[in-house]
C-alpha cells in the first residue's frame, strides 16, 4: 500500500527587498530628546524637535554656540545641560532620542554611541551612518500634512531637492484638506461608533478622499460636512441599531419627500429654455474626450458631475460644479438630487451638462424607449427630462468596457482564444445580485460596477455558472490615467490578491478569460501579479505597489 503525501500550498507572500529603512511618524509628546551640538544643525534638530512637542535637553559650547540656540535657551524652550557632554546626562535625564550634531568627530561621538546602545537609547550622529539607529528625514509639513523623504543616509543634499520636487507639484491648501477630512472622521465616527461599522466607515471615507479634488476638501465646510453624513446615514444599505432615533438624537431630519413635477416648476413664460447635454467622460484621461465634449463642458453654465470622473477632466470645467454624492446604497437619492438641480437650472435657461463616467451609447429597444447606457443611468436621465419638456442632446464617450482593455494589453477578441466578449454588470438594482453569465470558453467577459463585491461574484460564478477556478482574470483600475493598474490572477485568488496590495482603487472593472494570457509574457509578467499594462515588459511592478488607495487608515481604525 503506497500512501501520496499532500503538501500544503505556500502562501502567496510578497518577497521583502532588503536595505530600507522604517518609516514611522514618531509621537513625541512628554519624550525627552537630548541634542549634543551648537552649530545650525543642533539648531535644525532642536527646531524639529520642539515641533513634535517633546522636551529639548541641550549640550553644547555657547563660546560658539549660534544665535538661534542662544535665544532659545534664553526663552527657556530647551533646557542647557552645559558645555561638555558628560555620560551621567544619559542617566540623569534618561533621554528617549539623542542627536550628536558634531560632524567628523568619530572619537567624540563613539562613546557616546556606546552608551546609548547599553541603555537601549535611540541614537543619531551626523555625517555617519554605521553609528546611527535611524536617519532623519527631508520633510515637507503643511498643517497636520507630513510628506518625508529619505536615501537612507546615502544622499541628503539630493532628499532636500527631492522633497523640494515634490512640494512644488502638491496643490495649495492640501494640509487644509488634512484637517477638514480629519474633522470629517472625527463625526463620522461618533455618529456611528459601533465596531461593526468600522469597514463600512473606512470604504465611505476612503471614497471621499478618492473622489473628492483636493481644492473641494480644503473647502469643505461645516454644512458640507452635515450634508455628507445625512447622506451616509440616509443610505439605503445602512443599517444600525435605533437608526431612526439616533439620527433624530443627532439633529438629522428624515429623507426630505421629492418634489413634484408641479413643485419643480416651469420656466417664466418668454424665458429661452436651457438645454441638457448627456456627455461621456470616457475612460478617464481628459485626451480622450470627444471634441464636442470638450466644447460642451467649456460652454456649460452648470456641470454635474459623476464622483469618479477624474479630476483631470473635473479640472476641465470652468462654470458652477455639483459632483453626484452617490455612495454605496446612496445611488437612486443622489441621482433624484441631482434630476432636481437640471431641472431648475434648465427652468433658469442654463446650459446643463450632465458629465457621466465611461459609457454614453444609446441603445433602443423594440418600444422605441431609450434603455439606461450600459448599466448607467443615461436612458433613464432621458425619460426623465422628457417629462419637463427637455430633450437631451447625447455626446458619446469612449467606451470603457472596450477601451480598459485595451489599453491594459487584453484583446477581447483573438483568432483561436476568443471570438466573442461579452459586456455585463456584476451588480443589479439596489445593490442586489444581477444574473449571471454561464461559462463559454471562446467568451471574453467583462463586468462592470463589479469590485465592490468581487468576493461574493468570483465565488458564485466558480460554483454556480461552472467557470473554472483557475481561470484567468485581471482587474483594471482607473485606465488610461497616469496610476492606471492591473490586478491579474485567476478566479480563485483575486480576492485575495487585491488585499495584498491595499484593496479597490476605484473605477475598476473585471475581465475574464483566456484572452487575458495572450499579450502577457509570463517570463516578465508571471502568472498573477500587478502591472501598469501587459503591452511592455517594464510595466510590471512589485506587489507592494506603491501609489495605492489604502481601504485601511494607515494611522489607527476608522
Amino acid at each position: 500500500m503506497t500512501t501520496t503525501a499532500t503538501t500544503t500550498p505556500l502562501p502567496r507572500v510578497p518577497n521583502p527587498q532588503g536595505g530600507a529603512s522604517l518609516m514611522i511618524a514618531l509621537q513625541c509628546n512628554n519624550k525627552k530628546v537630548l541634542i549634543v551640538g551648537n552649530n545650525s544643525i543642533a539648531s535644525n534638530r532642536v527646531l524639529s524637535s520642539l515641533e513634535a512637542d517633546a522636551t529639548v535637553y541641550l549640550v553644547g559650547s555657547k563660546k560658539n554656540m549660534v544665535s538661534e540656540l542662544i535665544y532659545r535657551i534664553e526663552q527657556q524652550q530647551i533646557q542647557w545641560l552645559g558645555d561638555t557632554f558628560d555620560i551621567n546626562f544619559l542617566d540623569n535625564s534618561l533621554p528617549d532620542i539623542v542627536f550628536v550634531c558634531e560632524s567628523n568627530n568619530r572619537d567624540f561621538a563613539t562613546p557616546i554611541v556606546q552608551a546609548c546602545r547599553t541603555r537601549r537609547i535611540l541614537i543619531n550622529v551626523t555625517d555617519a551612518n554605521d553609528l546611527c539607529d535611524f536617519f532623519m528625514t527631508s520633510t515637507y509639513r503643511d498643517q497636520s500634512l507630513q510628506i518625508a523623504v529619505s536615501t537612507n543616509g546615502q544622499a541628503s543634499k539630493l532628499s532636500n531637492r527631492i522633497r523640494r520636487h515634490v512640494a512644488a507639484s502638491l496643490p495649495v491648501n492640501l494640509g487644509d484638506a488634512v484637517r477638514r477630512v480629519g474633522l470629517l472622521r472625527q463625526k463620522v465616527r461618533q455618529s456611528d461608533p459601533s465596531s461593526e461599522a468600522s469597514g463600512r466607515r473606512m470604504k465611505w471615507l476612503a471614497q471621499i478622499c478618492e473622489y473628492w479634488s483636493m481644492d473641494r476638501l480644503a473647502e469643505l465646510s461645516d454644512q458640507n460636512m452635515e450634508d455628507l453624513l445625512e447622506a451616509y446615514h440616509q443610505d439605503e444599505g445602512y443599517e444600525s441599531v435605533g437608526k431612526t432615533e439616533r439620527l433624530a438624537s443627532l439633529g438629522v431630519p428624515p429623507r426630505p419627500q421629492q418634489p413634484t413635477q408641479q413643485e419643480q416648476g416651469q420656466p417664466p413664460s418668454g424665458m429661452k429654455k436651457g438645454k441638457i447635454t448627456l456627455v461621456g467622460a470616457g475612460p478617464g484621461d481628459p485626451n480622450l474626450l470627444t471634441m464636442a465634449a470638450h466644447n460642451a463642458i467649456q460652454e456649460a453654465d452648470l456641470v454635474l458631475a459623476d464622483k469618479i470622473v477624474p479630476a483631470e477632466v473635473i479640472a476641465l470645467v470652468q462654470c458652477e460644479l455639483r459632483i453626484a454624492r452617490k455612495f454605496p446604497g446612496n445611488a437612486d437619492a443622489a441621482q433624484e438630487e441631482f434630476n432636481q438641480m437640471a431641472v431648475k437650472a434648465l427652468n433658469q435657461g442654463k446650459q446643463v451638462v450632465r458629465l457621466k463616467q465611461g459609457d454614453m451609447v444609446q441603445i433602443a429597444d423594440r418600444e422605441k424607449k431609450l434603455d439606461p447606457y450600459l448599466f448607467g443611468r443615461g436612458g433613464e436621465e432621458v425619460l426623465h427630462f422628457r417629462k419637463f419638456g427637455y430633450t437631451p442632446h447625447v455626446i458619446p464617450g469612449i467606451s470603457s468596457s472596450v477601451a480598459a482593455p485595451l489599453l491594459a494589453g487584453i484583446p477581447l477578441t483573438h483568432r483561436s482564444v476568443a471570438s466573442q466578449f461579452l459586456v455585463t454588470t456584476g451588480t443589479g438594482a439596489k445593490n442586489s445580485l444581477a444574473p449571471l453569465p454561464t461559462f463559454d470558453a471562446h467568451r471574453t467577459d467583462v463586468f462592470l460596477m463589479a469590485i465592490h463585491r468581487l468576493s461574493a461574484l468570483t465565488q458564485d460564478l466558480v460554483k454556480k455558472q461552472k467557470y473554472p477556478a483557475d481561470l484567468s482574470c485581471a482587474i483594471i483600475e482607473r485606465a488610461s490615467c497616469t496610476d492606471q493598474r492591473i490586478v491579474y490572477g485567476r478566479l480563485d485568488n483575486i480576492v485575495q490578491l487585491l488585499d495584498s496590495v491595499g484593496g479597490s482603487r476605484p473605477p475598476g472593472l473585471l475581465v475574464i478569460g483566456h484572452a487575458i494570457d495572450v499579450l502577457k509574457e509570463n517570463e516578465k509578467h508571471g502568472l498573477q501579479g500587478v502591472a501598469s499594462t501587459f503591452l511592455s515588459g517594464t510595466g510590471a511592478c512589485s506587489l507592494n505597489a506603491d501609489n495605492v488607495l489604502q481601504l485601511h487608515d494607515p494611522e489607527s481604525v476608522c
